[in-house]
């Protein structure tokens, strides 16, 4: 078995040579086939001789075409191999990419070797900085995993080709007609039969960083070859958090269209049904109103699929990167601006009565025009890194009287978590700087999901009943990096429902949302009230501002109500 030590000296050099000189061999064989058959018995040739000198030619060829499958069935395996040690490679160079930025170091055997944070590293951030790295550290170890289980399914599938070849079992069995087979089908059949499979990914339940290490460690064709099923395994790659949102999309949007067909021969059926029977009949009446029920949830998910597949198709472009029709309503999450490629993502999380149906256009909208904000705030303050926005819908929030209990928020933190985690682990080398927003009880959920280290750079509390603890250092992100967005006759924020006031929280820095005047550009107006889309994201308003400034990275234009005193820390390592 392939060690760690093995692996990052595996080169596909060598075997691509020998592709090249196997391959020169199997065309002069293959040459040879041209009229074969027909020499071994010369026209009115006939009796015992020629029946014996037909035999001996016909073994000889059934050896040529054996010996042309093996040598086939070695080239493309060779190949095959050479072409999967790339993928090997590209894992190996991004783990070693991973453990080098944060100054860990591999063992022979792939263990992760932590040194510990830097000695500079400041008293008040140690514990913060010794969490991320635990999360850093498994991260790794998950990668490594992913890379020497795809050695390891090189090393047997290859070994399987050897063994088939010196076994002579490189054609097909069922192909044993003599007359209609030729040097080039037996090669045909020898090149299927030296065709290395493709490692399948983890479990379903494996973490975000080990589907990226799976990813990364597959070669292109490798992972073309997956995209080419995408009709059977596109529920399965979509769902996959730490994938590229490039692939999610794919996947997601094959999805979209399964399950919109299967929905809509669902209801028909319904349908169907409902018009053979008669509501008045006492008989049927029981069974019709059950029908109709079942019908009208139908109808409730179409219409929540219309409002992904509108969302979706918006100009500017979309990523599509959750998608989930289980559960009361459809689940979703759309991303405005690539997730593969931007410098800055936020996630955005809404909250009570939050529904596909009803909110996504809309909310995904505001994002939208934050990711733009953003972008302009960038490239005039910043460093001109771009944006992606997230409009992540991944829970059912809380509809009625749930809304004063945390059961929806811890389970909509559960689904969160790794799709934070894996909008980080699919970057890989060149993470991007993530911000996480939440909305009222979606701030409840976003706090939550943020106990557990997630990559997230900075957090956003608007009018929140809470975000689930009374202490900001539960929640893993860099200290002075959290922030809250409190709006005049907010009637929710400062509840503190769920874990304490979070304007009480020692550490949190409080954003205005009062009417400013910025040293250049636009006054801005001030917010009022709870709403999401009509005031705290609103365009023009300092609240909205604020979230694009800190998506932007650029703290000077940020106006905070405690800026007196105000430090700005930017996480390190990350």
């Amino acid at each position: 078995m392939a060690t760690w030590s093995d692996v990052t000296r595996w080169s596909p050099g060598p075997l691509q040579e020998a592709v090249g000189a196997i391959n020169t061999a199997y065309n002069k064989l293959v040459a040879c086939s041209d009229d074969l058959r027909d020499i071994n018995t010369p026209y009115g040739w006939h009796g015992q001789a020629a029946g014996a000198a037909a035999n001996k030619v016909n073994g000889i060829i059934d050896g040529l075409e054996e010996h042309a499958a093996e040598v086939a069935s070695l080239r493309r395996g060779a190949g095959d191999v050479s072409d999967a040690i790339t993928g090997v490679q590209n894992g190996v160079k991004e783990v070693e990419g991973l453990a080098r930025a944060h100054h860990f170091t591999l063992g022979g055997d792939g263990a992760v070797i932590d040194g510990g944070p830097p000695p500079d590293t400041p008293e008040e951030q140690k514990h913060a900085v010794t969490e991320e790295r635990k999360r850093i550290a498994t991260e790794l170890k998950d990668r490594v995993q992913q890379v020497l289980r795809q050695a390891a399914d090189i090393d047997d599938d290859f070994c399987a080709v050897l063994d088939r070849i010196l076994a002579g079992h490189t054609i097909d069995a069922t192909s044993n007609d003599n007359e209609n087979t030729s040097l080039a089908a037996a090669g045909n059949s020898g090149d299927v039969m030296g065709a290395l499979s493709v490692l399948a990914p983890p479990p379903p339940d494996a973490s975000p960083s080990a589907n990226a290490g799976w990813w990364a460690a597959l070669s292109p064709r490798q992972r073309e070859q997956v995209l080419k099923h995408l009709p059977q395994n596109a529920a399965d790659l979509g769902r996959r958090n730490g994938l590229p949102g490039e692939i999610r999309d794919k996947a997601n949007r094959v999805v979209l269209d399964q399950q919109r067909g299967d929905l809509q021969h669902q209801r028909d059926e319904i349908q169907h049904k409902l018009d053979g029977m008669k509501e008045s009949d006492p008989r049927q009446m029981n069974e019709y109103h059950d029908l109709e029920k079942q019908r009208d949830k139908l109808d409730g998910k179409l219409s929540d699929l219309r409002r992904v597949d509108e969302a979706a198709h918006k100009l500017g472009g979309r990523q599509l990167l959750v998608l989930d029709t289980s559960g009361e309503h459809v689940k979703a999450a759309v991303a405005a601006g690539n997730v593969d490629t931007a410098r800055n993502i936020v996630t955005f999380t809404g909250g009570f009565g939050s529904t596909v149906s009803g909110d996504l256009g809309d909310y995904d909208r505001r994002m939208d025009e934050i990711r733009q904000d953003a972008d302009r705030l960038s490239d005039r303050y910043g460093d001109g890194g771009k944006s992606a926005a997230v409009t992540w819908m991944g829970y059912d929030a809380p509809q009625s009287l749930d809304v004063a209990f945390q059961g929806k928020a811890d389970q909509g933190a559960g689904a969160l978590t790794p799709f934070l985690q894996g909008l980080d682990a699919s970057r890989g080398e060149d993470p991007a700087r993530l911000v996480a927003l939440g909305h009222s009880y979606g701030s409840t959920t976003t706090g939550l999901a943020l106990r557990q280290d997630t990559g997230v750079d900075a957090a956003i509390f608007a009018g929140s009943p809470g975000i689930g603890t009374d202490n900001l250092a539960d929640l893993k992100v860099p200290p002075g990096q959290s922030y809250l967005l409190r709006n005049d006759g907010d009637p929710v924020a400062g509840l503190g429902r769920f874990g304490g006031n979070p304007s009480d929280l020692p550490g949190m820095h409080h954003l205005s949302t009062h009417h400013t005047d910025p040293p250049s550009g636009q006054p801005l107006d001030t917010s009022t009230g709870h709403a999401s889309v009509d005031q705290y994201l609103r365009p023009g308003t300092t609240s909205q501002h604020n979230i694009a400034a800190i998506l932007a990275n650029t703290p000077g234009q940020l106006t905070l109500e405690d800026q007196p005193g105000f430090q700005y820390a930017q996480r390190g390592g990350r």
